[in-house]
């Protein structure tokens, strides 16, 4: 994998910050760009979200598979995650805490931020993890620290996905379950490794969910 640029990329898009309820850190899948994230939540179509992405190089969070030994996904999983943290730091200079932000990931980037939202300490306004789990061979247990005081977390995939078997999905929701978040695991059948119209719309729905109650 090539050397991961000084100062990576965090392209933005969505509603004025001004006017934004919820800030968005989205993160594309492998072989994507944010031009597909871009595409996906147009079709969410969520008006008051602003959405903070950071750029996969080459398309790639790591290298490996999901349940690989971590060390044979580093350094690049560590890269990974420090660019979470950037974005995290440019949301929060943007004026939105934790509490006004919601993880939103399709495949790697759905890993990629499962495994960070396993090790947090504190919790997010929800998260929508879409075909991904954090990182690991089977066994590989997650922290049980942090409170996420019943925000909604989606995870949505289909039950032969390739890339995430289905023991690390229901072990990723069973993680945020135990810290307290209102967890949905949904399956569909089949193989497909994409982002469907269903989990489409419970995206579209967990952001009204987050915009209503931060308006409560």
């Amino acid at each position: 994998m090539t050397e991961r640029p000084s100062q990576p990329a965090i392209e933005r898009w969505g509603a004025p910050l001004n006017l934004a309820t919820t800030a968005v850190l989205a993160m594309h899948g492998r072989g994507q760009s944010v031009a597909d994230m871009r595409r996906f939540t147009q079709r969410v179509a969520e008006p008051r979200a602003a959405y903070f992405a950071p750029v996969a190089p080459e398309g790639l969070w790591f290298p490996g598979a999901l349940t690989d030994p971590i060390e044979l996904n580093q350094p690049d999983l560590d890269d990974a995650l420090e660019m979470v943290e950037l974005a995290l730091t440019q949301i929060t200079r943007s004026g939105f805490a934790p509490a006004r932000t919601v993880m939103l990931g399709f495949c790697q980037g759905a890993s990629v931020l499962a495994h960070h939202l396993v090790a947090a300490r504190f919790s997010y306004a929800g998260a929508v993890l879409l075909a991904g789990g954090y990182l690991g061979p089977r066994g590989t247990m997650a922290p049980a620290e942090g409170r996420w005081d019943d925000r909604p977390v989606f995870l949505g995939l289909s039950e032969d996905d390739p890339t995430v078997p289905m023991h690390r999905a229901e072990e990723t929701a069973d993680a945020l379950w135990m810290r307290g978040a209102d967890v949905e695991l949904r399956v569909y059948p089949g193989d497909e490794h994409t982002i469907n119209e269903d989990q489409t719309i419970a995206t579209r729905q967990l952001l009204a969910r987050v915009r209503a109650d931060l308006a409560a």
